[in-house]
């Protein structure tokens, strides 16, 4: 199935990823790339969405767990149904990107970042990975699935 096909390569590529940046690169050291547009910098995040509760570690690998079961859940419902496709790309790109990162906070307590864009006073300072694309994009893709779904 293709959605699962999805979900398959998000983490395999972003596991792939992540320990080449673990093994090749020092903690906060910078490279510019793309004539200094991306910054590839390694940095541990510990909490969710810019370190956001990263004193309660264990509780992010519960509510994150959590959401990963409800989520496969969805996606198992939507799955019976041959419309909405767009949905269901959406979700699988969740669940690729969660489920790397979730596995990150089980294997070492912390998910590994490793790039960041180098424009803009905001998004100069947000370390982040493929798999925090794929949730944040995946969430477009659902919203906007399901806001042109012609089901009632």
């Amino acid at each position: 199935m293709v959605y699962l096909a999805i979900i398959g390569v998000i983490i395999i590529g972003e596991r792939y990823m992540k320990e080449h940046i673990e093994r090749n690169r020092e903690l906060g050291k910078e490279e510019a790339i793309f004539n200094g547009n991306v910054i590839i910098e390694k940095y541990h995040n510990k909490g969710v969405a810019l370190n956001f509760l990263e004193k309660y570690v264990s509780l992010v690998k519960v509510v994150t767990g959590t959401m990963i079961g409800l989520l496969l859940v969805v996606l198992g419902m939507l799955l019976k149904n041959k419309r909405n496709t767009l949905a269901k790309v959406g979700l699988a790109l969740i669940l690729g990107g969660a489920i790397s990162n979730w596995i990150d906070r089980m294997e070492k307590g912390y998910v590994v970042d490793y790039f960041r864009i180098n424009k803009g006073k905001k998004l100069k300072n947000i370390v982040f990975n493929i798999a925090d694309i794929c949730v944040f994009l995946g969430g477009l893709f659902v919203v906007i699935g399901e806001l042109f779904s012609t089901e009632k």
